[in-house]
């Protein structure tokens, strides 16, 4: 087999920490060398996923405020939070020589790094299709998708996260809302400062990069970018960062707060509203296989809503309007 291309980039600017990699898959043919790079950020910012709404999920006062760059990436997903405390590995195959069926596709790129997890001593697993988690918590970010003839997986490995700056540039429909899904998050997530290891980034990155090998079962020939490469990637990062990208999924007079929220594949927080016995109510709710871990009620006019609350745990989402009418 072919050796797979590796190109090792360590620190480097946010934006290039997405743009080589589009670059690559749009210059992408069955006659190239597949490509593997793994790099960091050295400053924070914020990806979009291709679908999102830029001002429903984020607050760009607050972005502006915060100084984080915002991007949004060709491939699909959710927003996310990305600095130098994690790891990025981006996997870019010509599509004929990955599986066909996404599944297989996200097992096949996502088992170096789980099996990374595991010779750390962790108990590591892939659970609904492309989650990486460490004893039910999630601990890795990933995404993959089509970009020309590129199959394209990317992910990350936290090794730490900040929870504050993630959560605070979220427009949420209600202070519930953010509050609940800052509790989810900070309970579903876990990064290796969390789980105490102290192995050396730079030593954990030779272990991934050796995994890719095993996993794919080829050879990874280390290789550095050539200088039209470098400049397509130039060229990709301004697209990424365009006015006209940034609000690409933007819809005239559709610019509400976000409604739903991915925290991980087990927890999801939703928004809802319904009328009630003359009570204007709006509703948060941390949902897990369809089903309310935790509610929260608003409503105009006030009104103490806790009993409530507490018997909608383990109701259906869809059912939870019934069960308030029935209370």
């Amino acid at each position: 087999m072919q050796p797979i291309r590796l190109l090792n980039l360590g620190l480097v600017p946010p934006l290039q920490t997405q743009s080589v990699y589009h670059a690559l898959a749009e210059r992408m043919t069955r006659d190239a060398q597949d490509v593997i790079i793994i790099c960091r950020p050295s400053a924070p910012y914020l990806c979009l996923g291709y679908h999102q709404v830029f001002e429903s999920t984020f607050d760009p006062t607050e972005c502006e405020w915060l100084g984080l760059p915002v991007l949004r990436r060709q491939l699909g997903g959710g927003a996310t939070y990305l600095d130098q405390n994690q790891l990025f590995y981006q996997c870019i195959f010509h599509h004929t020589r990955m599986p066909a069926m996404l599944k297989d596709i996200y097992a096949l790129a996502l088992a170096a790094p789980v099996n990374t997890l595991k010779r750390l001593g962790l108990n590591a697993e892939l659970r609904e299709t492309n989650e990486i988690e460490v004893d039910g918590k999630r601990i890795a970010g990933t995404g993959g998708g089509r970009i020309g003839e590129a199959c394209v997986v990317v992910g990350n490995l936290l090794f730490d996260f900040d929870f504050e700056a993630m959560t605070s540039v979220w427009r949420t429909p209600s202070v519930s809302f953010k509050l609940l899904a800052e509790k989810a998050l900070r309970q579903q997530l876990v990064t290796l400062n969390q789980l105490a290891i102290t192995v050396p980034l730079e030593e954990i990155t030779v272990m991934l990069i050796d995994d890719f090998s095993k996993m794919f079962g080829r050879p990874l020939e280390a290789d550095t970018l050539t200088v039209e490469e470098i400049e397509s990637a130039n060229d990709a990062a301004q697209e990424l960062v365009s006015d006209d990208f940034l609000a690409l999924r933007n819809e005239r007079d559709n610019l509400e707060p976000m409604s739903s929220l991915k925290i991980s594949a087990r927890a999801f927080i939703h928004a809802a509203e319904t009328q009630i016995n003359g009570y204007s109510m709006r509703g948060s709710f941390w949902v897990s296989h369809d089903v309310i871990q935790t509610a929260k009620l608003e409503s105009e006019p006030m009104r103490e809503w806790q009993p409530i609350e507490e018997k909608l745990r383990g109701v259906l989402f869809k059912e939870w309007q019934e069960q308030i009418h029935v209370h």
